[in-house]
């Protein structure tokens, strides 16, 4: 059995065809579709069904995939540790933050890696989709993620770190804040702002209504806020400094719902390339990380 024969089958099933899978790989679809073969004939099962030029798993290749993807995965995994381990240590760490996670939670981990680590360090923002792209061409080599559905990262190391608590907040004088629980209805009714800090991308998710306005700087969605125009759903950190202290204060006031009962809060995960953490500069960094940051653990 080889490494190259299993990461073959895997990138056939992945792709639809033998052909792709030997673009991908660089080589000829004659020679791909060989070491496939040779992977059958080792296993002593057919794995894949042929028909023209069209492939499907047979019952054994449906059995066998999750295992292979596996050791595909590992295998790539300790090259990658290995080519860390031969290779000098990095001079730059590039680190990018999901857009919602608030920054006040990361301050004392930046501090701490400037003071103790000797590379330089570029950290940006920017959307979960574009991040994980970045953590895909090798342009970012960790990423913090407000979690999603992803359950594991087969491709990427990660580690879930805590979280940080999302409210729904409105004006004074907006109509909703006279209502004792908020409900579904009372939201779609009435017109959502949403904070992007840039613009608006593919996997946004929905909204409480179907009548919103976006907005890229927070200090002029909050002004809109003031003037009872509006709801909206914030990280608790971005928005304290706007909320009420008491009845008679003016400020912004976060609402109650009838379909939240509990604090509503999102876990943050790191994820980072193979091999940093057998670096001494990636392994201190990652440390500050999980040990540094002031989001909730639970």
């Amino acid at each position: 059995m080889n490494i190259q024969h299993l990461k073959a089958f895997v990138l056939a099933h992945q792709l639809g065809s033998i052909s792709a899978a030997a673009r991908t790989m660089g080589k000829r679809q004659s020679q791909v579709s060989q070491w496939i073969s040779d992977l059958e004939i080792d296993f002593g099962v057919t794995l894949l069904e042929r028909t023209g030029n069209s492939i499907r798993l047979s019952a054994a290749g449906e059995e066998l995939l999750p295992m292979m993807v596996h050791t595909v995965s590992q295998a790539d995994k300790l090259t990658a540790c290995a080519s860390a381990l031969s290779f000098e240590e990095p001079t730059l760490l590039r680190i990018g933050i999901d857009n919602y996670i608030p920054q006040s939670c990361l301050q004392a981990v930046w501090v701490k890696a400037l003071q103790q680590l000797n590379v330089n360090l570029e950290v940006s923002t920017n959307s979960r989709k574009a991040l994980l792209v970045g953590l895909d061409d090798g342009s970012l080599d960790i990423t913090l993620l407000t979690e999603h559905t992803t359950l594991h990262y087969s491709d990427f190391d990660y580690c879930r770190l805590g979280s940080y608590r999302d409210v729904l907040v409105a004006g004074r004088s907006h109509p909703l804040i006279s209502e004792p629980v908020v409900t579904a209805d009372h939201l779609s009714a009435n017109r959502e702002l949403i904070w992007t800090r840039e613009a608006m991308t593919d996997d946004e998710e929905v909204g409480y209504s179907p009548t919103y306005a976006t907005f890229t700087e927070l200090a002029s969605l909050v002004a809109v806020l003031q003037n009872g125009v509006g709801y909206v759903m914030l990280p608790y950190d971005q928005i304290a400094p706007y909320l009420a202290t008491n009845q008679a204060d003016q400020r912004l006031q976060v609402l109650s719902t009838d379909f939240e009962q509990a604090a509503m809060s999102r876990r943050v995960e790191a994820v980072w390339q193979h091999g940093l953490s057998q670096t001494e500069q990636g392994k201190l960094l990652l440390s500050l990380i999980k040990t540094e940051h002031a989001l909730l653990v639970e």
